[in-house]
């Protein structure tokens, strides 16, 4: 019997020894796990001259699903929507900050290092749709790009809407915005924003997501602002069921959105010494020249 259990582990040493000994097949590539090579192309090259080398800007359309949360069900992007998409969030984004500045600085200081691309609009278990995500100030996730187009001024105004309200995340995780935001509206956040029936203009938010917590609240004040322009906003804060053109005007929303409204433009004069009414007005230029090129 020792002799057979001798015989049974002198196999396995050498199997082990044999396995050890193939060790040299385990660096293979491995797509999506740094094996993915390719020869840059038009893409790549167009990518680098507009948002890498001036801005150090990676806008990453090759699929890695290790990039986004696995749970979610995507679709990766078209490589033909890419420099379009690129190009209209450079206008209504990257151009308005600059004018309103003064030059590249500001955007060069500020903006995330990374955008990743998904073609489809994530979709998460529970069935909601995810637009956008802003991760650490140093990464946005932008999603649904291959239902783009510049001459759909519902998508513009939607894109626009998502890359002004990720990127007012990560200038508050930069620069926190001040705590009296917090206060505007204590009472009336709700983690059951998906389902609340009230007209949230009229309760102080612009959105049903603003409701969702304070810092969503912020990031949707300062997007919707920034994209629907002074006129329209202030119509809509008057007007608030436009529907029903003969209503009341709305006293309670008007006082509170007035006093988000101030702590936004002081937050982004004292923290960032930029004209918040400026900006409005630079973004509102841009996205006119994207409809109307």
């Amino acid at each position: 019997m020792k002799y057979l259990k001798l015989f049974l582990l002198l196999t396995m040493f050498a199997g082990a020894f044999y396995a050890c000994k193939k060790k040299e097949t385990l660096d293979a590539d491995i797509n999506g796990l740094g094996g993915d090579y390719w020869v840059p192309g038009l893409v790549d090259k167009w990518l680098y001259d507009s948002m890498i080398k001036p801005y150090n800007i990676e806008m990453k359309y090759k699929w890695d699903q290790s990039e986004f949360d696995k749970s979610l069900i995507l679709v990766p992007p078209q490589e033909d929507m890419v420099i379009p998409v690129t190009r209209d969030i450079i206008s209504f984004w990257i151009k308005p900050y600059n004018i309103t500045a003064g030059d590249s600085t500001f955007m060069k200081l500020n903006t995330p290092k990374q955008i990743m691309l998904s073609g489809s609009i994530a979709l998460q278990s529970n069935g909601n749709a995810v637009a956008g995500l802003a991760e650490g100030g140093l990464k946005i996730l932008l999603f649904d790009i291959n239902s783009y187009s510049s001459a759909d001024s519902f998508r513009v105004a939607d894109m626009a809407h998502l890359i002004h309200h990720e990127f007012t995340h990560i200038l508050n995780q930069k620069k926190a915005y001040p705590i009296e935001y917090n206060q505007v509206t204590p009472d009336t956040y709700t983690g059951n924003w998906t389902v609340v029936q009230e007209n949230p203009w009229t309760l102080g938010y612009v959105s049903n997501y603003a409701r969702k917590e304070p810092g969503e609240d912020i990031a949707e004040l300062v997007s919707t602002m920034l994209v629907m322009g002074r006129a329209r906003y202030d119509a809509m804060v008057n007007h608030p069921f436009p529907d029903y053109p003969d209503s009341l005007n709305n006293p309670d929303g008007i006082r509170l959105l007035r006093a988000k409204e101030k702590i936004v433009a002081d937050y982004f004069k004292e923290a960032y010494n930029l004209d918040f009414y400026q900006l409005q007005a630079n973004v509102q230029q841009q996205i006119h020249h994207v409809l109307h090129p």
